[in-house]
């Protein structure tokens, strides 16, 4: 059985393949719902810091987490903490941040010196390139950085 709001948002008609893949999911024993924070639940924006999610999209995803044998995740390139404070989602949908390599707060404490040590080399080379171009912003994150280029000039 398909949505009829589904099929309102498709002008009524739901596409025989796209109704068939539903039900397929629909049967199977369990089923993990995954998907990205910046851009699906929260919009794009020029201060990262400043992407909250839509109340929509916090519906949508609550309800999934409600629904038997149903995991919800939010994968995000944000660090976990970062994302956990934005998002603000309830413990039902599992928060993975880092792309995938943090799931819980203990993982920074999990580097190996060696790899602590790769990751300082690595941020003290962004911030040399970094400084010889205006607007470019380096965030810290517990196994990389991340590099925002929003508001930079596209030749940079």
């Amino acid at each position: 059985m398909t949505s009829p709001a589904l099929a309102a948002a498709h002008g009524g008609v739901l596409d025989p393949e796209l109704r068939a893949a539903i039900g397929r999911i629909a049967r199977v024993p369990q089923l993990l719902v995954a998907c990205d924070y910046d851009g699906t639940l929260a919009p794009i924006v020029e201060d990262p810091s400043r992407a909250v999610p839509l109340p929509e999209s916090v519906a949508a995803v609550r309800a999934l987490a409600a629904l038997p044998q149903t995991s919800v995740a939010v994968v995000s390139g944000r660090a976990l903490r970062d994302l956990a404070t934005l998002s603000r989602l309830p413990s039902e949908v599992h928060l993975v941040g880092s792309h995938g390599s943090e799931f819980d707060i203990g993982f920074v404490e999990r580097l190996t010196p060696e790899l602590i040590a790769v990751r300082h080399r690595l941020r003290e080379a962004l911030r040399e390139i970094a400084a010889e171009h205006p607007g470019i912003r380096l965030e810290r994150k517990p196994a990389s950085v991340a590099v925002h280029t929003r508001g930079v000039d596209p030749h940079v």
